[in-house]
């Protein structure tokens, strides 16, 4: 028996003891265990969550790692999940199937110890304090847009296709570009149109330039990247256009005081992830070599760590308007036995409100929803056997939004087959893509500012506060399995009292807790706030072998 083995045998043991003093059944057929222990205030998963990107610099070295895992296990935080393959796809370990940091163009990444296995760090320091440790990849995003770089970049065929719908700049000659967004930060090469509706000035900085734009005419441009930082005034009868770097160029290129702008134009078109404004580049996950590459990853992990667990980020499409690649309408027609004639128009069309976009479905919708929810089930499915075949010891988890009314954009159904939504885009068996059955935890994010539904005052759905979003998230997985509500520490900022009441609601209504993200709790310096908040010790339901099992039975 391996020393693995043998601690998970003795940790049984104690487990045991615990359950039959607390008085919960380990083996009820029913399965209303897995409801009851909710109400046991001492078995109840605290996760923290370190992400890679955010807490490089707090990560890389022994000592850091030490001096942050002992604040951790001082405040009774029983699970790390170690953030190992960000969303560019490189790692900070050794690895034959992902980039290191030390290798990326990205300048935030590139000055990482090469030699240095953070892995391995935080294994041995948390096993001093008897903290399990989890490691979590992005799965299906793995390569970064604006280095163009990273694992998706390097196999173009892995990518995404985007159905790329846009509003478009016309000028004079007919010359066109694509706006990237309305009152939003301006990116790296974008062009983003500010109004007066919502700016007094653009505000953005001195890299780029600004088109004044009056009762459709050009009146002025102001190149901030050659004059310097000067603030723009939006005027009250147009609009500013802003353009960086690309669009910049194009601006330069094109367009001259007193010439007429158009921008109610829209461009379709369809086109490889790489070549977006979105700052991550998705696989395809229906893509064979795509699938291989991901458990790859995962088998060298469970081969060469010590780990407790794996967990999946990212593990969906990038949004509703994806995959629309010719692999993808192949095995959609498949699905439902007839070739589309309209593509992607069979599937759902575009309009403009104003500046927002709205999609109207088409007559396979509700076929195609549920068909990319199969497609992330089936994969799920997949996973867990390869892991069990692995190492049945390691466990099997995922993180989601807690917003399933919404979630259907990203592919993906968390929920039990047992649940059936009442939403105009579900089909009447989309059900069957609920994958919560497969996972031995969930987290889902509970990531709203109020903490009662009372305090929506009805302004929003219930599932808009913490509490809604764990009723929410019960509701919808229906035991199937262990959930973990996660709250998002950022939008606690200087509200420390509602950060503790959004703690103990959470754990008030779900199986346990997660906290995101480590780089918060250094940066507010709440370590004693989490002392105070927990303040005893507890188990985490997964950790139970009696539970574990009755969940994969």
């Amino acid at each position: 028996m391996n020393k693995k083995k043998i601690i998970s045998f003795f940790s049984a043991m104690i487990v045991t003891m615990v359950v039959l003093l607390t008085s919960i059944p380990v083996h009820a057929a029913d399965g209303s265990n897995v409801e009851n222990i909710i109400k046991n205030k001492n078995m109840k998963a605290r996760i923290l969550w370190y992400d890679l990107s955010a807490n490089l610099d707090s990560l890389d070295t022994p000592e850091k790692v030490a001096d942050i895992v002992s604040k951790t296990a001082q405040a009774n935080i029983n699970t790390i999940i170690l953030d190992v393959k960000n969303r560019s796809g490189f790692v900070p370990y050794p690895s034959e199937f992902s980039p290191h940091l030390s290798e990326s163009l990205n300048p935030k990444y590139n000055w990482y110890p090469q030699d240095y296995d953070l892995v391995e760090t935080v294994i041995e320091e948390a096993k001093k304090y008897d903290i399990e440790v989890h490691l979590n990849i992005n799965v299906f995003s793995a390569g970064d847009i604006v280095y163009q770089e990273g694992p998706a970049i390097d196999n173009p065929d892995w990518q995404t296709i985007v159905y790329d719908v846009n509003r478009i700049v016309t000028e004079e000659d007919g010359e066109t570009h694509p706006i990237h967004g309305f009152d939003q930060s301006r990116g790296t090469d974008q062009l983003v149109v500010y109004t007066p509706e919502n700016n007094d000035v653009t505000p953005t900085n001195r890299w780029g330039i600004e088109v004044v734009v009056e009762d459709g005419t050009i009146v002025d441009i102001v190149d901030q990247a050659i004059i310097g930082d000067r603030e723009v005034p939006v005027p009250d009868n147009g609009y500013v256009l802003s353009g960086h770097g690309k669009a910049r160029q194009w601006i330069l290129d094109n367009v001259q005081v007193g010439e007429q702008l158009d921008i109610a134009s829209v461009e379709t078109d369809l086109k490889p992830v790489s070549e977006t404004a979105g700052p991550a580049a998705f696989m395809n996950p229906i893509n064979p070599d795509v699938r291989e590459y991901t458990w790859n990853v995962i088998e060298e992990l469970v081969e060469n760590y010590d780990i407790d667990g794996i967990t999946l980020d990212r593990a969906r499409y990038n949004n509703i308007y994806t995959d629309f690649s010719e692999l993808s309408r192949e095995k959609f027609e498949e699905s439902i036995g007839q070739e589309l004639t309209n593509w992607p128009e069979d599937i759902f069309t575009v309009e403009f409100n104003g500046d927002e976009k709205e999609i109207l479905p088409g007559p396979f919708y509700q076929e195609w929803i549920k068909w990319r929810a199969q497609n992330i089930h089936d994969y799920f499915e997949e996973t867990k056997e390869i892991m069990h075949n692995l190492d049945s010891d390691v466990l099997f988890n995922t993180y989601v939004g807690s917003w399933h009314p919404l979630y259907y954009s990203e592919g993906v159904n968390w929920g039990s087959k047992d649940y059936h939504p009442d939403y105009d885009w579900a089909a009447d068996d989309y059900n069957e893509t609920g994958y919560a059955d497969h996972l031995d935890f969930l987290m889902t994010g509970l990531y709203y500012g109020d903490v009662t539904i009372d305090e929506l005052e009805g302004r929003l759905p219930y599932w808009y506060s913490v509490e809604g979003a764990a009723d929410l998230s019960m509701e919808v997985t229906d035991y199937d399995t262990f959930v973990y509500g996660s709250l998002y520490l950022l939008q606690y900022q200087d509200r420390p009292e509602d950060f503790k009441r959004a703690i103990r609601m959470t754990e008030e209504k779900m199986h346990g807790i997660m906290l995101f993200d480590l780089v918060y709790i250094e940066m507010y310096d709440w370590w004693p706030l989490l002392e105070e908040v927990f303040d005893k010790k507890t188990k985490a339901p997964h950790s139970i072998p009696g539970f574990l099992k009755q969940l994969r039975s």
